[in-house]
Parts: C-alpha cells; sequence; structure tokens
C-alpha cells in the first residue's frame, strides 16, 4: 500500500512499503520566497506534527531544489531534527548541499542518475542540463509503486529521462506529479501585455497541464497530480496576488478539455489535504473543504497577521533608495564577466545570450513610472550602448530594491520571479530566457561572494 498527501503547493507527504517509510517532499510554511510569494494554502498539517516526523526512524525529508517556495530555511533550522535524513539531487554546483549543512543537516543524501537503495527503497534524479543546472525531478519506488516529484520540471522529458524513468518504474503503479501554474515574472509583470495579461497566463497554464500529460502517458503513468502552483505574490500598490490562475482540478480541466489524445482521466481531482490512494486512486480527505475558503481564509489570514510586512516591498528596512549610475554599470559589468566565465567552461548552455542587450532602468521607489535613469548593455562584449529604445530585455526597477540588490539583502530573482520589477522585452514574442537564466544565476553568485560595489 503507498499513499500521497498533497500537503501544499509542491510538498507531498508519501508513504511506502505499507507505511514503513515516509518521505516529506519540499516543504514550506510561511516564509516568503523570492521576496513576495507566500503559499495561498499553508501546509495542511500543522508544521509542528511534520517537524517531529523528522526525530522517527524511518522518515526522509527530499528537496528538489534551492527555490524558498521549496525549502523553508526558518524553519527547518529551527524546529527539524538535525540528524534528519536528507535526499537532494547531485548537481554540478554544491550550493544546495551548502545551503543545508549551513542550517546545521550533516546527512544529505546526494542522489545521481544511476539508481540508488536507500534503506527499503529506492530513488533516482531526472535531470536535464540543458534546462537547469540546480533543479530536477527525484523519484522514488517500492516493489509496487513508483512516484516522480517533478515539481517545476514541466517541461516535456528528453528521451533519456523518459527512458530512465520507464525503467524505474517497471510494471509499477506510477504517480507523476509538475508544476501546473505560472512561475515567473512573465506574463503578468510585462506591461506589454496589458489587457491579454491573464490570457496570456491562462495560456502558459495550459501548456504545463498538456506537458504533464503527455509525459505521464509517454511514462503510462497511472495518475498525474497537478501541483507547484498554489502560491501568489504580494507586491505593494500592485494586484499580483489576485492575477494567477486558481491552480484547482476544475480550472485545469477547462483548459485543455478540448485537447485531442489526452487522456484526462489520469489527472487527479486533488486539493490540499486530500490523499490519493495509489491502489485505487481514490482520493479522500478528512472533512469537506472548498478550496476557495481556503484560499480567502489564507489570504485574510496573512495581512490580518502581518506576514506579508515580511515581503521586501512592505519592510521597512528597505527604504534606502540612494543608487548611482556607476553602482548599476558594475553590477552589469560583473554580470557580464560571469555570462563569459560561465561559457567557457559550460559552452552549450545558453549561448545565444551572446550579443544580446540588456537594459537596467532605475525607477522612483513608490513609483516605478516615474524613471531616473537607464544603463544597457551589449552581453558578451560589455560594451555599454546609449540611446537604445528596445534592447531584449528591460528591468524597470524601484531604487530601494535595486540597493538591496546592491546591499545582498535580496538576489535578482525576486525583482523578476517575485515580480517585483517590470520588464520589457523585444520583439514582445520573444522570451530571452537565456538572459533570464543568467540573471537569476549570477545574482544567487553575487549574494554569496558578496561582490564589493
Amino acid at each position: 500500500m503507498s499513499k500521497v498527501t498533497l500537503v501544499n503547493h509542491s510538498s507531498l507527504l508519501i508513504t511506502l512499503n505499507n507505511n514503513k517509510t515516509t518521505i516529506l517532499t519540499d516543504f514550506w510554511n510561511e516564509s516568503p520566497a523570492f521576496g513576495s510569494w507566500l503559499p495561498s494554502a499553508l501546509p495542511f498539517f500543522n508544521p509542528t506534527y511534520l517537524a517531529s516526523l523528522s526525530y522517527e526512524k524511518n522518515f526522509f525529508l527530499a528537496i528538489s531544489h534551492a527555490h524558498d517556495d521549496h525549502i523553508d530555511d526558518y524553519f527547518l533550522k529551527k524546529y527539524f531534527n538535525k540528524d534528519v535524513k536528507i535526499i537532494i539531487s547531485e548537481y554540478p554546483s554544491p550550493s544546495l548541499r551548502n545551503r543545508i549543512k549551513k542550517m546545521g543537516f550533516d546527512n544529505v543524501i546526494s542522489i545521481n542518475q544511476e539508481i540508488e537503495k536507500i534503506d527499503n527503497f529506492e530513488v533516482v534524479s531526472i535531470f536535464d542540463p540543458q534546462i537547469s543546472g540546480d533543479d530536477s525531478g527525484l523519484a522514488f519506488r517500492d516493489n509496487k509503486y513508483c512516484i516522480h516529484h517533478g515539481n517545476d520540471n514541466w517541461f516535456l522529458m528528453k528521451e533519456n529521462n523518459i527512458n530512465l524513468l520507464k525503467k524505474f518504474k517497471g510494471d509499477r503503479v506510477m504517480l507523476y506529479a509538475s508544476q501546473t501554474n505560472t512561475a515567473s515574472g512573465h506574463p503578468i509583470t510585462y506591461p506589454q501585455y496589458d489587457k491579454e495579461t491573464k490570457d496570456e497566463i491562462k495560456k502558459k497554464v495550459k501548456d504545463m497541464v498538456i506537458a504533464g500529460l503527455k509525459n505521464s502517458q509517454e511514462l503510462s503513468a497511472d495518475y498525474f497530480l497537478p501541483y507547484a502552483g498554489y502560491s501568489k505574490s504580494y507586491v505593494k500598490n500592485q494586484d499580483y496576488h489576485n492575477m494567477v490562475v486558481s491552480p484547482i482540478y476544475q480550472n485545469l480541466l477547462n483548459l485543455i478539455k478540448n485537447e485531442e489524445n489526452l487522456k484526462h482521466e489520469r489527472m487527479l481531482n486533488i486539493f490540499c489535504g486530500g490523499t490519493v490512494d495509489l491502489n485505487d486512486g481514490k482520493v479522500t480527505y478528512p472533512f469537506p473543504i472548498t478550496p476557495e475558503n481556503v484560499f480567502n481564509t489564507t489570504d485574510k489570514y496573512l495581512k490580518e497577521e502581518k506576514i506579508i510586512n515580511k515581503c521586501d516591498t512592505f519592510r521597512e528596512d528597505f527604504q534606502n533608495d540612494n543608487v548611482e549610475l556607476d553602482k548599476v554599470e558594475y553590477y552589469l559589468q560583473k554580470f557580464n564577466e560571469f555570462v563569459n566565465n560561465f561559457l567557457k567552461k559550460n559552452s552549450s548552455f545558453y549561448p545565444s545570450i551572446i550579443g544580446k542587450k540588456l537594459k537596467f532602468t532605475i525607477c522612483e521607489k513608490d513609483n516605478i513610472s516615474k524613471k531616473l535613469f537607464s544603463k544597457c548593455m551589449e552581453i558578451g562584449s560589455g560594451v555599454f550602448i546609449e540611446n537604445i529604445d528596445e534592447p531584449n530585455k528591460e528591468f524597470l526597477i524601484p531604487s530601494n530594491l535595486f540597493r538591496a540588490l546592491i546591499d545582498h539583502k535580496i538576489v535578482f530573482e525576486n525583482l523578476y520571479t517575485g515580480y517585483q520589477a517590470k520588464v520589457y522585452r523585444h520583439p514582445p514574442n520573444v522570451y530571452n530566457r537565456d538572459i533570464i537564466m543568467y540573471l537569476d544565476m549570477f545574482g544567487y553568485v553575487y549574494a554569496k561572494k558578496k561582490i564589493s560595489i
């Protein structure tokens, strides 16, 4: 027997080997992620109960990657057993392992793409370095059941990973889980979309659901569990928290119901607090739950208890808005050095970034439409370009948040994924994912190494 409970967001509570093994994935309580995200549904179980599980012999904590909505440093460090066994993927960079050790945990088990036995179950990492160098899926199995915890990896799988998962699954009953909601600034923070924003969000989520179902079908998985979408972004003077697609089953089904050759019945009708029995696919709850009531009550709780005051744009200590032009130039120069050095070692990782134009526009802290000054650079050469109106990517950044960035108080991803900057792209239909990937990676390197500006 194996059961899987959706705790919240991308956190699952998995039981294997007839309840002899328990695995908790990607725990997130109420610490802000990306400076603005808070869970739209808090953990279904009181977090102290989940922390108490870390003292049990056959309990494991699995952490897919280092985004704050998948690893709640504050709560883990303060309340979880420091001897708990933590499962992670083996990445080229040791940053996730180092982060975990910094919290005081030493019992870290790194998994690669070779099947590894841990106690009475087995694990494998599903990793695609061309998509991300620090994010992956983790799959668990016992003799009868297989669970793939894909978290943010919603993309169509490459053949090598499909074959690896098929081999790992064998003839077991399989649950495949992956993200089904927007998790970046696009299109919400792009003024170019304006009235089309909600339609673009729906299209983006639809693509994620389709990819999840197609991956499930390719793997002959018995169940597809849509998750990693139970969050909202709280940014001062913005209505972003009301713009996301509510990731409940009926909304997702409505997006794809007219798609041909998709076996919709694989997708589980499950909400936070629901438990699926993989033996028969039945989803049960301990009491009746209405998702909309959960969302509304959670939103009220986060505001009334002033938890949103921990988010960047509400913080009273982020008021310094003194930013000089040379600080912007220096940040861009260091970013350019990072890109060139990274490509020397990893030449196949988005080389398309070379030659593209990146522009930072600094705005008043309380009025992002009031521009103060701009700087545009050609990536690769590091040459600054004057009077360019349509760079590949332009960020409008509040002065106090750029100050927090250069002072190592936030990472760049807070500005983009955290919805705290406005973004333009040219041409409007070209994503320029390469620029975003490198900006995010550099942001964490800059924060860790504390490069002086």
